[in-house]
């Protein structure tokens, strides 16, 4: 028998808690003694998506999810549960099960509950001009719960004036609802000890206003959320850590009052890469300065040299964790050299190599006539954290393209300090791509003289 096993069931009981609800599961199979003990974890997710496919039999395995999950509450002996999940589309064709289960997990004092009523063919990346309908609203008997202190609604409608009756609410999570200025205020007053907020894929969100001195919000997420004209986003929370906006290119005014310290940027939405974006971009870095980590797109790399300063931040940046997330276009080499000249204190690189939108400049001297051999070997600038600070450097998705490996072999032959570069080869074998390929490019790598004699180069 493992060690495991002969822990005491109340341990067990923890550790299958801790557990998503679908690994909880298939502890059954570890041995005689795990058989039955899952069904008593206190994390619980009944999730449609686990029996349903979107196909012509969908109907058929939607009953089975439904089957399966009253028959788990028939059988549930314990008095309490921490956390509750329902991910169920068409919540009206069903409404006595999603009501039984509402009760079922408020009769047990549940503390964090998720409700997602969202299709599972909705556009994630773009909700479009036309929003979703909402199927569901948010049970009365919902708001009269006192000890949630976490709560998840996806194309749930609210009453946002009830949640004054959340004395614990920490999280809060919405998505595919309207979501009005108004709202986002009314919910931040109601919620006096609200630590996190994500808003993902909502409409109407014209403006965002997150402000208030006595604000204990650590963490903001925008996400993909729509608006008619530029979006604006106000800011004003002296504890907020963490921030991370997704979407078109907003209006920003950020005020944290110096505690910030990581920022993750995605203007993958945006369709207009011009003079006015690179400014706007420009100021946002200035006003997120105190930041240490920070993760900028494909849009950010080609757009921010159109601001007002096409060489690096003034002041620099504080910086010491760079993610770029890029194709490791022609385009996206000046936004490279951008950023290594703005972060001066660079320990941490990590390089995302994945799709992004491409733009054309017609204004400016095509990109392409770059020699990215010339940028990084022949004629390379060596920027302060190469020398002094960068440490470590990862490339994620590596297909052995030139702009790819000179921007490595920049890195080796200059990194003076560096101690770990991780080459993590793209799996992708589609539109001619051998991995193996990709390998042999990165293993080129090793032949480089390094000028750290610590560097350690693996590939993966």
């Amino acid at each position: 028998m493992d060690r495991l096993s002969t822990l005491p069931e109340p341990l067990l009981l923890i550790i299958i808690s801790l557990l998503p609800f679908k690994e909880a599961i298939r502890t059954c199979v570890l041995s005689t003694r795990w058989r039955h003990l899952w069904r008593s974890t206190a994390n619980i997710e009944f999730n449609e998506h686990f029996f349903a496919n979107v196909d012509a039999r969908r109907e058929i395995q939607r009953q089975v999810f439904i089957d399966f999950a009253q028959q788990w509450i028939a059988n549930y002996q314990e008095d309490n549960i921490d956390k509750f999940s329902l991910t169920f589309s068409h919540p009206r064709n069903s409404q006595i099960f999603v009501e039984n289960c509402l009760k079922f997990s408020l009769a047990r004092h549940v503390k964090h509950m998720g409700l997602d009523f969202s299709e599972p063919t909705w556009d994630i990346s773009d909700p479009g001009d036309n929003p979703h309908p909402v199927s569901f609203d948010l049970p009365s008997q919902v708001y009269s719960h006192h000890v949630i202190e976490s709560l998840t609604l996806s194309s749930c409608n609210f009453v946002v004036s009830e949640f004054k009756n959340f004395r614990f609410l920490k999280h809060v999570s919405l998505a595919w609802v309207e979501l009005r200025a108004s709202t986002v205020k009314a919910l931040l007053v109601n919620c006096g000890l609200l630590e996190s907020l994500n808003l993902k894929h909502c409409w109407n969100t014209n403006s965002v206003d997150v402000c208030g001195q006595d604000l204990k919000l650590t963490s903001l997420v925008v996400d993909r959320c729509m608006c008619l004209g530029y979006q604006r986003i106000s800011i004003e929370a002296p504890n907020l850590k963490y921030l991370r906006f997704a979407g078109f290119v907003a209006m920003f005014d950020v005020n944290t009052t110096g505690g910030l310290e990581e920022v993750d940027l995605d203007f993958g939405l945006a369709s207009i890469c011009d003079e006015d974006s690179g400014y706007l971009l420009y100021d946002l870095l200035c006003e997120v300065y105190p930041s240490r980590a920070l993760t900028v797109c494909s849009y950010t790399l080609q757009t921010i040299t159109m601001g007002p300063e096409p060489i690096g931040m003034e002041p620099r940046l504080s910086v010491t964790n760079l993610t770029l997330k890029t194709a490791m276009h022609y385009n996206e080499q000046k936004g490279i050299k951008f950023f290594l000249t703005s972060c001066p204190l660079l320990e941490t690189l990590t390089i995302d190599v994945r799709r992004g939108t491409i733009f054309l400049h017609e204004d400016e001297a095509p990109f392409h006539a770059l020699n990215p051999s010339d940028v990084w070997i022949e004629n390379p600038i060596v920027y302060l954290c190469i020398i002094r600070t960068l440490r470590e450097v990862e490339i994620k998705g590596f297909k052995g393209t030139q702009n790819e490996f000179y921007l490595l072999a920049y890195l080796v032959i200059h990194g003076r300090v560096m101690q770990k570069l991780t080459v993590v080869t793209s799996r992708e074998i589609s539109n001619h791509g051998n991995p193996a390929v990709y390998r042999s490019v990165a293993e080129k790598l090793y032949a480089l003289r390094r000028a750290s004699q610590h560097l350690q180069i693996t590939i993966l």
